[in-house]
């Protein structure tokens, strides 16, 4: 008698996986790193990109396994509250210039 091999899942083979995205451009990369760095929530970056919440949450592991990004305040969900406008207003200069960079 052979030995008994067990059966296997296989991870984004199912139907409800084939909505999924994989692949991107450099520049909507890039664009997702400024947002993320800046604290956007996933639910705003999921409609930037017209994605879901799993595929964001995805993007998000890729680049940490990369190194492109680290932690942030907001953790994954990026509900972080700008407590001030000069804050805020930071933030947006900074989204801004990176924007304009990548024209």
């Amino acid at each position: 008698m052979g030995r008994k091999v067990a059966k296997k899942y296989i991870l984004f083979t199912g139907e409800a996986h084939e909505n999924m995205k994989f692949d991107f451009t450099h520049k909507q990369i890039e664009i997702f790193i400024s947002l993320w760095n800046a604290g956007v929530s996933i639910d705003r970056i999921a409609k930037r990109f017209l994605i879901s919440h799993a595929n964001v949450a995805l993007i998000v592991m890729d680049l940490e396994m990369a190194g492109r990004i680290g932690p942030r305040v907001g953790g994954l969900l990026g509900k972080q509250k700008v407590v001030s406008l000069k804050k805020m207003f930071s933030k947006v200069i900074y989204l801004f210039e990176v924007l304009q960079r990548m024209k």
